[in-house]
This record gives structure tokens, sequence and C-alpha cells, in this order.
């Protein structure tokens, strides 16, 4: 990240950022390695584990494959990944097995949790915008029950069929938040999303840190107690 230094600094980069800019009136944030940190290592190791191949290897057959990308798009359902996964590995895992593999490798960002908490609490709109699948989304709201006490609205890829930075899930998400693009903000981990939300006129931020995002939001006049 990024230092910044200084609070005249800060003060004068707000000024010349709000001057420029309309009030924001959503926020979206991305799920993975935002509000959940993630790490495919840990699904791939415990696969590999019980096959005895290596963690590498499971990568290339779940993701070089496009395997992933077309669970994460809605292409293939659970019982077609799992399938899928048994071609290309020549194995037999319990569907079970496989998919709670693949999805029990998040935590949750606590440091990030109290400061969309008190934008909840002032009810400014908030949605979740995120590239992900069934089993992934399903776990998550398992075992980070936050999630659905924080946010309403949710973006999900496997649903809409399309991923960031399609314009289509922009276009969805844009529907659900009932704004004008300006007036939409995106936080996300990954620049190429972040680019293509900017290419449909919203304004969007690389999340880097909690402190970062809390500046960026109050320079963009989004008023909240953290």
């Amino acid at each position: 990240m990024t230092q910044v230094f200084g609070y005249h600094w800060q003060i004068e980069f707000c000024s010349r950022l709000v001057a420029q800019m309309a009030d924001i009136e959503y926020l979206f944030f991305d799920l993975g390695n935002v509000i959940l940190p993630f790490d495919h290592e840990i699904g791939a190791t415990r696969i590999a584990d019980s096959i005895t191949a290596h963690p590498d290897q499971v990568i290339k057959w779940i993701f070089e494959s496009g395997l992933q990308q077309s669970f994460e798009t809605g292409e293939v359902n659970r019982q077609e990944f799992c399938n899928r996964f048994s071609e290309l590995s020549d194995t037999n895992l319990s569907p079970e097995f496989l998919l709670h593999s693949i999805s029990d490798i998040f935590s949750l960002n606590r440091k990030l949790i109290p400061l969309i908490g008190q934008l909840k609490a002032v009810n400014f709109p908030i949605g979740i915008l995120s590239n992900t699948c069934v089993s992934h989304w399903e776990f998550a709201l398992l075992r980070f029950p936050i999630l659905r006490q924080l946010f309403s609205d949710f973006v999900l890829s496997y649903e809409i069929g399309a991923m960031k930075p399609d314009a289509l899930i922009y276009e969805r998400a844009l529907a659900v938040a009932a704004v004008e693009p300006k007036k939409c903000l995106f936080v996300d981990d990954r620049l190429d999303n972040v680019a293509g939300a900017r290419a449909m006129g919203w304004e969007a931020v690389v999340y880097q840190s909690v402190e970062q995002l809390a500046l960026e939001l109050r320079c963009r006049g989004v008023k909240f107690n953290f």
C-alpha cells in the first residue's frame, strides 16, 4: 500500500476529489480478498493429499482447464463440476468432499467489518458484487452469517451468467442499486475489475486496507462514523 502522508495533504486531496464527483449513493463490495480473504492452495492441498497428487496439478485441473470459470458463470452445476473434475484427474472423489474442499478456503476480514457495520448503521446502501460459484457462496453464508446481517443485495456471477469485468454483471448490479452510474462506487482487490466498473461510468477503487478505504469513502462524500 502507498502510505498517505500528512493531514493537510489528505484535506487537499479530498477537496480536489469531491469537487470533481457526484455524491456516491450506493456502494458495492467485492467478496473475495476484500470481505473474505481466501487461498486456493488450501483446497488444492486438501484434495491433492486425498488422491496422492501435487497441489499444482489440482490447480491446473480446476483453474487452468477453465472448470472454475464455468462454475462461476453458472455454465456447469455442482454435479457437472464434480464429474468434470473426475474426468480431468481420473479420480472418483465424493462430491461432498470435493465441493467442501474447494470452498473451505475463506477467512473473515475482521478489520473491515466495523467499517461496513458503520455504513449499515447510518443506512447507507451497500451490496456485494462478486465472481463466485454456488458452492463458495453457500459455504460463505453458512460460515459467516454476518454477511446476511450486513448486506441485503447480492449480485453473483453464477446467477447472472457473467463474471467481472464483463459489462453485463455491472449492468445487472446497477439495476439493483437503482442509481446513476457515477453515483455507484465499487471496491475490489483486482485492478481489472475496477477498470471494468470505471468503463461503465462507475466510481471504483482498488482495496488495499481499511484505512485507505475509509479515506476513499470520505473523499467521495460518504458520511459515517469510523
